[in-house]
């Protein structure tokens, strides 16, 4: 004798193979979404991050330029008692090509910066002055520094790429070169030997040597979606936080035949970008 099958009976497979599909949807999906928080939670280089090339800073240092320290002054003080001894604010900017990736280290590459600082004070004479034999006159003075560094940049980020730790020490070495001009009510500011009676103008070109030596903090991991977001959107790998140690010796290189030494050493903060 035969039974015919019941329509539920026969229709019980396809629901267990519906289901069986359902469920390895359902698995699959939590795994790439457990991916995609690994990658973003990640202080790694992942494939989500666009071409990385270039970094660019924006800098200020508390600077004061080393014009006494000219031996040729024999112990005089002109800056000092032109402008103080306070610290003006110097303004740069700076481009970098991280032309070279050295795996498991980090680049190096070529970079150029350009700044601007001033300060102004009270003209001094280069003779005492009047019955009470002053110096200072009733003119104001200013020296306007406009500094260009071309320099060599290595960038060790092996500590955030390979182990996640947010700090990137690096090293910068060139040569400096730095405008200046020092003018008053009058105009540019000319000075006459009172042994010659030969003058100079107040403005003129110095050049030396550049190094520094930083720290830079990467801050993705405060907010590493909003990280994401920037670098998909903008193309920024990183954004950093840095101090750096700079060294700016202006003396000439032996060329220059007495310059004027309006390099300095200065702690130097910013803000930069790779990209």
């Amino acid at each position: 004798m035969r039974y015919a099958a019941s329509p539920r009976a026969m229709h019980r497979p396809s629901r267990i193979l519906l289901a069986v599909a359902g469920m390895s949807t359902f698995c699959a999906s939590a795994a790439h979404a457990q991916q995609d928080s690994d990658d973003v939670l990640s202080g790694r280089h992942k494939t989500y991050q666009s071409p990385q090339h270039f970094a660019a800073e924006l800098r200020f240092s508390p600077f004061a330029p080393a014009v006494d320290s000219d031996p040729a002054l024999h112990g005089a003080t002109p800056y000092a008692q032109a402008f103080g001894t306070t610290r003006r604010v110097l303004v740069e900017a700076e481009f970098d090509w991280q032309a070279l990736r050295i795996p498991h280290f980090g680049t190096l590459g070529p970079g150029i910066a350009i700044g601007y600082t001033a300060m102004s004070g009270v003209a001094q004479f280069a003779q005492p002055h009047g019955p009470t034999g002053t110096t200072a006159s009733g003119e104001t003075t200013s020296l306007d520094i406009f500094p260009l560094d071309v320099m060599a940049v290595v960038r060790a980020d092996v500590l955030w790429r390979d182990l996640g730790v947010p700090l990137v020490p690096y090293l910068k070495a060139g040569l400096g070169y730095s405008l200046w001009r020092a003018t008053n009510t009058l105009g540019t500011s000319v000075y006459v030997d009172p042994t010659t009676g030969q003058s100079t103008s107040g403005k003129g070109g110095s050049l030396g040597t550049h190094l520094a030596l930083g720290l830079a903090l990467n801050i993705n991991f405060l907010d590493e979606y909003a990280a994401k977001g920037f670098d998909e959107e903008v193309g920024v790998n990183g954004t950093y936080l840095f101090a750096e140690w700079t060294r700016e010796d202006l003396s000439g290189l032996g060329i220059e035949s007495d310059p004027m030494r309006v390099g300095g050493t200065s702690w130097t903060f910013g803000l930069a970008f790779e990209f």
